[in-house]
């Protein structure tokens, strides 16, 4: 039996019962809250260290070497578990739940089962404990066991893992950065306890070789857990679902320090900036977010807006900013439809008013003709039917240039792949041309759009070329192209001065970045330079026709999104030439 009148004996067993019942207490008080992250796992921790801490008690008490000797074999299978407990609370505390399986906990402890087996069974074989013979070393009188083979491969096992464990908070700091410091560093602190009492219990440092340190630490490193999981962690809560929120967030952060380098990053935005990233400067590694000069900026065919906030401490010191990087990729799209369809209401608006004054003025004028051309008849006029004649002949020009100027500025929501030499021919064709010429010139290219209105634009620039003013001259309603279900026969002729007869029409194209230009050009008259802006406007006419034939050009070409002018032609005639066709792949 120790001398229990002696400080050192009284200080140690005051110290094993007080650890004693700490752990126990706490163990129960853990046990209410095993389902927090590590809470089981702490909550047996603690209660077996408090069991370890109280058999010891008994071993240092007892003067009966029997009893010392139950007290430890009551203690080897507690003992056997506190590195299982350990490494156990470390996966469950880090997220670590593949480790966590029954399978892999079953394999941990195997070894320490086997320990514990040998450890009781020592007296007959000597593999885990050589002997158990009382040894008084000053006022101590313990059992010493000596460490056999098996014991020294369970003491190698044991601080394997509790390293294991270690390195297991050690990478949670890692992946969580700062966010965890506080907790990591305690928990790693409190692991330096049964550590160094290990060693100090097995190698002699000049005081009691036979005092084992162990319990007393076991206790100690449980507080230290427990007030992980269960204060450091609950006050923590909210930084914790903050930062997970971050994580799972489908928009990229991105943290900057105050020097400009980047601190951190998502997972969202690790896929849009390069694996090694972090403590890369940020006018390096995403040098327009930090320009700002574009909103919103576009990455990968996904636009972003950016928000950027300071990080600032208690003091107001600036310490960096965090980058948000909303995609409004959907938002963008809704707008530009948006702006499409207030362009296209506009464009229908205008067409609207168009027609409003073509019916009201342009089509009373030809119809107050033939009315009173009519008059004139039933009096006997004989040339009254003629003017008759031509005024109907001039409102049905009018009504198929409305019919088509309707059909020329709808949206295009479809092209295909349309030849342009094809189109050319197949439209010179079917036109009565007369004695025109026409000349394709390197024109067999294949394009994206809508045939019908690719036809219809080449019809009436090819009419503003070979048709005059002379009425016995201009094609009739039965000699319109068709183009779907309307007929597109406006009077290109209208806009311009006319080549008259003999006129040769060129075509060619010009390639460029995978668009061409198609040109088209004659060699007449041409059009003065003060009106080459104008010719495309509704109503607008050089000589007597509708105003309409180059504002349906101007529309089949806003439509596709291409853009028309009038140019100097090669031969001093009128040239007209469509920019940013699509080549088809």
């Amino acid at each position: 039996m120790s001398d229990p009148s002696v400080l050192p004996v009284q200080a140690y067993l005051l110290a094993c019962l007080l650890a004693g019942v700490i752990g126990l207490l706490l163990g129960r008080v853990a046990w209410t809250e095993r389902d927090e992250p590590g809470g089981l796992e702490v909550s047996l921790y603690l209660g077996c260290a408090g069991v370890l801490a109280l058999l010891y008690a008994i071993r240092v008490t007892s003067a009966d070497p029997l009893v010392m000797i139950g007290a430890l074999q009551i203690a080897t299978p507690f003992l056997a578990t506190m590195p299982v407990l350990w490494i156990a609370f470390a996966f469950a505390y880090a997220g670590v739940d593949e480790w966590r399986t029954e399978r892999r906990l079953i394999g941990l402890a195997t070894p320490a089962f086997l320990w514990v087996l040998l450890a009781w069974s020592s007296r007959t074989h000597g593999l885990a404990r050589v002997s158990f013979e009382p040894i008084v070393e000053g006022p101590f009188t313990l059992v010493e066991t000596g460490i056999g083979p098996a014991g020294l491969a369970f003491v190698l096992y044991a601080y394997g893992l509790y390293a294991g464990g270690t390195l297991v908070i050690v990478d949670l700091y890692r992946r969580t950065g700062n966010r965890y410091r506080l907790q990591t560093f305690v928990a790693l602190l409190g692991t330096l306890f049964p550590l160094l009492a290990g060693v100090a219990t097995i190698v002699d440092f000049g005081s009691y070789s036979t005092v084992d340190w162990t319990p007393a630490a076991f206790v100690v490193h449980g507080v230290f857990l427990y007030g992980v999981v269960f204060w450091l962690g609950t006050l923590d809560a909210a930084v914790v679902a903050r930062d997970t929120a971050v994580e799972v967030m489908q928009d990229p952060v991105i943290v900057a320090g105050s020097d400009g380098r980047i601190r951190d990053l998502n997972p969202a935005a690790e896929r849009i900036l390069s694996d090694d990233a972090v403590g890369e400067s940020l006018s390096t590694a995403f040098p327009r977010l930090e320009s700002g000069d574009e909103h919103p900026i576009t990455i990968d065919g996904r636009q972003f807006d950016i928000q950027e906030d300071p990080i600032t401490d208690p003091r107001g010191t600036d310490r960096g900013h965090v980058f948000l990087l909303r995609d409004v990729t959907a938002r963008e799209r809704r707008q530009a439809a948006l702006e499409r369809r207030e362009a296209q209401l506009e464009r229908q608006n205008e067409r609207l008013e168009d027609f409003a004054g073509v019916v009201s003025h342009d089509l009373r004028n030809p119809l107050a003709a033939a009315t009173a051309a009519v008059e004139l008849a039933r009096h006997g006029d004989a040339d009254a039917l003629e003017r008759a004649a031509d005024a109907h002949e001039r409102m049905d020009e009018l009504i198929e240039g409305l019919l088509s100027l309707a059909t020329a500025g709808k949206a295009v929501d479809a092209v295909k792949p349309v030849s342009i030499e094809a189109a050319v021919r197949t439209v010179w064709s079917r036109l009565e041309t007369g004695s025109a010429t026409l000349v394709v010139e390197d024109a067999d290219e294949t394009v994206l759009a809508d045939e019908d209105r690719l036809r219809q634009l080449v019809a009436n620039l090819f009419r503003n070329s070979v048709e005059h003013g002379s009425t016995g001259n201009r094609t009739g309603p039965g000699d319109s192209v068709e183009h779907g279900s309307t007929s597109s026969r406006p009077q290109a002729d209208d806009s311009v001065a006319h080549a008259g007869d003999g006129v040769t029409v060129s075509v060619g194209i010009e390639r460029m970045d995978g668009h061409v230009t198609l040109r088209i050009a004659d060699d007449g008259p041409g059009i003065p330079d003060e009106d080459r802006e104008r010719v495309f406007e509704r109503g607008v006419s050089l000589g007597d026709g509708t105003g309409l034939g180059l504002a349906i050009v101007g529309d089949v070409v806003e439509a596709h999104g291409w853009s028309v002018r009038a140019v100097d032609g090669p031969t001093g005639g009128a040239c007209f030439e469509i920019d940013g066709i699509e080549v088809a792949e």
